[in-house]
């Protein structure tokens, strides 16, 4: 309590303490200041803004930052509050593994356009860079040339951290990520599988016997709901309501080196969903609900569809894993896990769903986003339709020609005559 109402709550930083309801005192560097907040989460943007205020007393000399001081303080009061922990572990990768040793020891004010063109035509090419394990910086290895689509995240993340420092008035001058062109990286048609693969993969799962029918119940869940990974991993038994028919999609399970598996909220709230199930997925969900209330995994405190032999929650690698293993063993083409949700998608396309419903049944922010990415799929859809016009019309005017032809005297000009 430390003499004042309210519990203080330490921050790395600096600390901050509710006066009253509503009202906390925020201090950092022997300063102070009131503010106002609903949540702590609000509390923690304020204690943020307040440290990078008082900061940037010492960082008014703009030309004496580095970028990798500044980096260092973004990935603290910023990313470390705002970031869900696999971006964050991400970006800490990106910054430490090759944006550092390229730029990291330059001023802010003097990294320039052409120095991230040259740095992105680099990483374009075989390169050095430092291998970053999340514990640590190793030793420095070689790479190939990277994807468009990766040096892309490279320049976002300078970027925005450019956008904070001019944001939190730290640096004064422009920011050079934005007076370069993006990457852009080459659309990738969405790896699936059609009808017929689909079905003998099927009929491969149903081969599955003993500790393996829980990939078969995870992958039956990937191609009939269309869910992530992460979220299937989540899933407690308390999702599935069999009367309903419905599986609910509240949270997800992720994995972390150094900070192993964990649970949280999903992408976006409209990723929080309940998708209608078919009656195949629900008899294949109680025979495996049984099998593990035979085990007795139910009565030790954990409701996971997916857990070790011990009871504990699958580690999320484990099924992508076993996944191109099973596919090579039943003469399956290769396909990654994640392909398994795009098959969902493109099987509902092939069927004539509306976008919109797709959407929901993935998940995704916004029916555009669906379209985006089956826009390949969407596409031929359109080519279909197109040949279906041809193809009912012709039979059409062939059948008006058929019976005109039936008409005593009628002459029907095929062609027009050479003279």
């Amino acid at each position: 309590m430390h003499g004042r109402k309210g519990k203080e709550l330490e921050k790395v930083a600096g600390n901050y303490y509710e006066k009253r309801p509503g009202v906390w005192r925020l201090r950092y560097r022997e300063k102070s200041k009131d503010v106002k907040a609903n949540s702590q989460r609000e509390v923690e943007r304020q204690m943020a803004r307040f440290i990078a205020d008082v900061d940037s007393g010492d960082f008014k000399q703009g030309a004496n930052i580095t970028f990798r001081k500044f980096a260092e303080k973004w990935l603290t009061d910023y990313a470390e509050i705002e970031l869900a922990p696999k971006t964050l572990f991400r970006y800490k990768q990106v910054l430490e593994s090759r944006i550092f040793p390229a730029i990291g020891d330059k001023r802010l004010d003097r990294v320039k356009p052409l120095d991230l063109v040259e740095f992105y035509n680099k990483m374009r090419k075989e390169h050095k860079f430092l291998r970053y394990s999340g514990d640590g910086v190793g030793a420095e290895d070689t790479s190939a040339g990277l994807s468009e689509k990766t040096i892309k995240i490279h320049h976002s993340l300078i970027s925005a951290i450019y956008d904070k420092a001019i944001m939190w008035d730290v640096y004064k001058g422009d920011n050079p990520a934005k007076r370069v062109d993006a990457p852009k990286p080459d659309k990738k048609k969405a790896r699936c599988y059609d009808e017929a693969e689909t079905q003998k993969l099927l009929e491969a799962l149903d081969r599955l016997t003993g500790s393996e029918v829980k990939y078969k119940v995870a992958t039956y869940l990937a191609i009939m709901t269309g869910a992530r990974l992460g979220e299937i991993m989540g899933l407690e038994w308390q999702d599935v309501d069999f009367t309903k028919k419905t599986v609910e999609i509240r949270q997800t399970s992720q994995y972390l080196p150094g900070q192993g598996t964990f649970t949280k909220q999903p992408k976006t709230e409209l990723s929080k969903r309940k998708i209608s199930v078919n009656d195949t997925l629900l008899t294949t969900l109680a025979q495996y609900r049984e099998d593990q209330q035979d085990k007795g995994f139910l009565c030790r405190g954990n409701a996971r569809l997916f857990v070790t032999w011990d009871g504990k929650p699958m580690h999320t690698y484990t099924l992508t894993d076993w996944f191109p293993i099973f596919l090579k063993k039943n003469n399956l083409p290769p396909l990654n896990f994640h392909g398994l949700r795009h098959t969902s998608a493109t099987f509902l396309i092939s069927r004539g769903m509306d976008i919109q419903t797709v959407a929901g049944r993935l998940g995704h922010s916004t029916s555009a986003t669906t379209q985006n990415i089956y826009s390949h799929f969407l596409e031929s859809k359109d080519r279909q339709a197109a040949d279906l016009m041809e193809d009912a019309f012709t039979k059409k005017g062939e059948a008006s020609t058929t019976a005109e032809e039936k008409k005593p005297g009628k002459v029907i000009a095929l062609r027009p005559s050479s003279g």
